[in-house]
């Protein structure tokens, strides 16, 4: 039984609808086992009508829009009725699809999509830390998306994780501040060394972040390149064509590190051009190196989705919700 999220839920419905919420545990013996495992059922009359909620057994990460909407179709006929969804979390893009979708959804304490009865899609967030900035560093947001994405950072040293990023003592001293700030993670003393935690999971940490971080693309460069392969990773359209099915541009893209960048300029590997007529690819110049995220043919995925999440190309928002509903967080 999955007594906190009941308790949130009891307190939530009770906020926004007045009155003390009389929750009837339901028995659905048809459904397949791993539905049965997975979630308990309550029915509610609320607001006039009556809904039947579906409470995740034990925290797990969410799953996607398109996930819970199968779902949604295999249970409504056993329960004889819309299915609502009580989730203890829901990142923001998950969301926005389910509203589009129009699968209800509850999020205790803080939303909840009920077609037609209550729509409560307020972003409710933590108090920011005074003197927070409003966006991470390059550094700062390097060091997040490779704890996310690598390897954890969780207890490890400072000066590792300097090794690890290829900057200063210096320098990640002053991420850990901005880590700090921002109520990313906290310190912990190990004898001498200062270690990192994080206090919230991988998926959970990205959805509180994701606003505070920024495009890696500082700018972009036509270049023709003397090799035959160029020695950088695929970004953009290059990237996200390996991942859906857009199709890829026939100018290809890659992602550079500065210092990379200058180098390959230098030795004459890459020769800069006014446009795209003669050009045999574009680079986008980053502000750190793609390198220490990736060792795949493409860039890492946050920060592809970071590099193209201002589209207004619909086709390119699905393929990019796509991409990160098949990262394994």
């Amino acid at each position: 039984m999955p007594e906190p999220l009941l308790r949130d839920l009891r307190n939530y419905l009770e906020k926004v609808s007045g009155a003390k919420p009389a929750l009837q545990k339901m028995d659905v013996p048809h459904l397949p086992l791993f539905m049965r495992d997975r979630y308990s059922f309550f029915s509610i009359e609320l607001f006039g009508r009556l809904w039947q909620l579906i409470l995740e057994n034990a925290p797990q990460a969410p799953g996607s829009a398109g996930e819970y909407e199968a779902q949604a179709k295999k249970l409504t006929p056993h329960l004889g009725g819309s299915p609502v969804f009580v989730l203890p979390s829901l990142p923001s893009s998950t969301r926005d699809r389910l509203v589009q979708r129009g699968v209800p959804f509850i999020v205790p304490g803080n939303q909840a999509f009920l077609p037609s009865a209550l729509v409560d899609l307020r972003e409710h967030f933590p108090r920011s830390t005074q003197g927070a900035k409003a966006s991470l560093s390059p550094t700062a947001q390097l060091a997040v998306l490779y704890h996310l994405q690598c390897e954890s950072l969780e207890g490890v040293p400072l000066r590792v994780i300097a090794e690890k990023l290829q900057c200063s003592a210096m320098m990640l001293s002053k991420v850990k501040n901005e880590l700090l700030e921002s109520g990313i993670c906290s310190i912990k003393r190990a004898g001498r060394a200062l270690l990192l935690e994080f206090p919230r999971s991988k998926a959970s940490t990205w959805d509180m972040v994701k606003d505070k971080m920024t495009s890696p693309v500082k700018a972009t460069h036509w270049v023709r390149h003397s090799t035959g392969e160029l020695p950088a990773l695929l970004s953009g359209f290059s990237a996200l064509s390996r991942h859906s099915m857009l199709a890829e541009d026939p100018l290809p893209t890659y992602a550079l590190g500065s210092d990379r960048f200058d180098s390959l300029v230098e030795q004459g590997v890459l020769t800069l051009l006014p446009d795209a007529d003669t050009a045999d690819a574009c680079i986008e110049l980053w502000s750190y190196d793609p390198r220490l995220l990736s060792d795949a043919e493409t860039v890492d995925p946050l920060s592809l989705y970071l590099a193209m999440r201002s589209t207004e190309d619909e086709r390119v928002e699905q393929a990019l919700e796509q991409l990160l509903e098949g990262i394994a967080w």
